[in-house]
Order: structure tokens, then sequence, then C-alpha cells
């Protein structure tokens, strides 16, 4: 398993150093940084900017210099204009859309399993039917509508029952803590971003597992198992459920980014402040290539480390993938 999980660690290595290098060079080369200098371009001080980040010299070695600075203490490289460090300004959009990101795959995780067993469980049922009705028409609505609907709904909820127990908009109150107040808090303000993100999710991947789970329940080890006086609910729990799963977490990690960028919508919808918000905000307004390369690179480390881990879940449940 260790041997299987470093070759995964590796091939997310190369894929992060290919992204960042490819979107440098769009970005590096179609952006100024120097775009509010447009009535001075040859001033002393703009020319001492150009001196200092580089400018003058090509794409590729401005580009082996932020790789290398990442390994050699310098971070994320600086700002181009003010050469102020760029890792402070997006640290903490990266751990708001992270927890966003976390809360919303544990809510699409957890539903997805509860409505695909009910629903396999009781095929052509008229639950089955509405569970099912449920997910062509969740997945069909995108994700910012889904997150403007929300927030209109509650907004709307606001207004005439004068009743709010979650924030519409903006982020968790900085400064809190882990505090019961803090907590509050953390849930007030993540709570509509993430269900948001988890609806249209929730009926595509339970429709997954349904249908794995339906195929599972038919093969001859579950027929045994209730030849052997097993209940349908130890059929399902103990045999089923597992091999059902394996596929069910492989489509999870491919279509993770399509999670991800869900997540960078209901970011801006909501007001967040995380990685879609620095990246529109700060990055391309400044048109500076380190402030978007440094919430694209985290972006991809978040898409890859969570593919690394899907492949690990699924070489656990099914040793035979350890050697594919």
């Amino acid at each position: 398993m260790l041997s299987y999980a470093l070759r995964r660690l590796g091939l997310g290595a190369i894929v992060l150093v290919a992204v960042s290098f490819f979107t440098w060079l769009v970005f590096a080369v179609s952006l100024n940084p120097l775009w509010s200098f447009f009535q001075t371009p040859h001033a002393p001080e703009v020319e001492a900017i150009r001196q200092r980040a580089h400018l003058h010299d090509p794409v590729v070695y401005r580009y082996w210099l932020w790789l290398k600075g990442i390994f050699t203490g310098q971070g994320l490289g600086r700002t181009v204009v003010s050469n102020e460090p760029v890792w402070p300004q997006v640290e903490h959009a990266f751990f708001i859309t992270l927890e966003l990101i976390v809360v919303s795959t544990i809510i699409v995780i957890a539903a997805s399993m509860l409505v695909g067993v009910v629903a396999a469980r009781r095929r052509g049922s008229a639950a089955d039917v509405g569970l099912r009705s449920f997910s062509y028409i969740s997945w069909a609505v995108p994700a910012f509508l889904l997150a403007l609907l929300l927030q209109h709904a509650f907004v709307a909820m606001s207004n005439s029952w004068h009743f709010q127990p979650f924030a519409i908009g903006g982020p968790p109150t900085p400064g809190l803590g882990f505090t019961p107040h803090g907590i509050q808090d953390w849930f007030q303000h993540m709570t509509l971003p993430a269900i948001a993100v988890a609806l249209g999710f929730v009926g595509v991947y339970s429709r997954y597992l349904r249908t794995s789970l339906l195929v599972t329940l038919d093969q001859q080890y579950t027929t045994v198992a209730r030849a052997k006086g097993l209940s349908e609910r130890l059929v399902v729990r103990r045999h089923a459920l597992r091999n059902a799963l394996i596929p069910f977490v492989t489509v999870i990690a491919l279509e993770f980014g399509t999670i991800f960028a869900a997540t960078l919508a209901a970011d801006y919808v909501f007001g967040l402040h995380g990685l879609a918000s620095l990246f529109l905000a700060n990055g391309l307004l400044n048109a500076d290539p380190y402030l978007i390369e440094a919430p694209i690179l985290l972006a991809a480390t978040i898409v890859v480390v969570a593919s690394v881990v899907g492949d690990i879940v699924c070489a656990a449940l099914d040793p035979r993938l350890r050697y594919g």
C-alpha cells in the first residue's frame, strides 16, 4: 500500500508542476502587472520594479525563480508592484475554501450514501422514484444558481418572518477561535454555501451508488448470504455496500474538480473571501502573475490530493487495484 501511495503522490507532483508551468506561461505573457503606470512607463520607480521583479527576463526563467523560491523558503513569491509576500494574502482565502470543500464533501458523501442505499433497497417503490426524480432535478441546476436561490430564499425568510438562522453572506468572523461563539459563527456562515454546493452532487452521486448497489445485490455472494439467514440490512452493510463503494469513490475522486468548481461559485455568491474572490478581486484586477498563480497552485493541490486520497481509498476497498 505504501509503494502504491508513493506512486500516486509522484504522479500528482508531476501534474502540479505541469499545471503551474502552463498557467504561468498564459498569465505572465498575457497580463501586464504595471498597467497602472501606463502614463509613466519609463519612470525610475517603474524601471526599479522591472529590475526587482525580473520583468526583463524570459518568462520561463521567471517561472524557475518562482518555483525555486517555494523550496528555498521564499514562499509563493512576492507581488510585483508592492513587493509584499503573497502567502499572507492567500492564507486566509485558502483555508476558507478548504473548509468549504471539506464540509461540502462530507455532506455529499453522507447524503449520497443515505439516498442511494434507501433507493436501492426500495427499488421501484414511490420512494425510489421520488429520490431519482430529485436527483435529475438537482443535477440539472448549476451550483451558482442553487447558491443564489438558497440565498434569496433565506433573505425572503428573514424579511417575512424576521428569522435568520444562517448568515446570507460574508466570511466567518475572524479572531473568535475554537470557542462556542466561534463555532456557532462558523456554522452560521458556512452552512448555506456548503448546502448549496452539496445539493446538486447528492443527486448525481446517489444515482451512481444506487446503480452500483443494485448490481452487487444481485451477485451470487449476496444470494448466498441471504440463504444463510442474514437480514437484508446485514447483507447490504456487510457484503454489498463495500463493493458498491468502489465505483462510487472512484467517481467522486475523478469528478472532485467539479465539486471544487462549485465551491468557488458558492464562495463568490456568498462573499466568503475564499480563493475565487482572491483570484478575481486581487489577481486579475492587479494583473499580477504571482497573485494569480498562488490560488491556481493551491486549487490544483487540493484537487490532486483529493484524487490521490480517492485512489488510496479505492485500493483499500479492492486490493487488486494496487497492482493495476
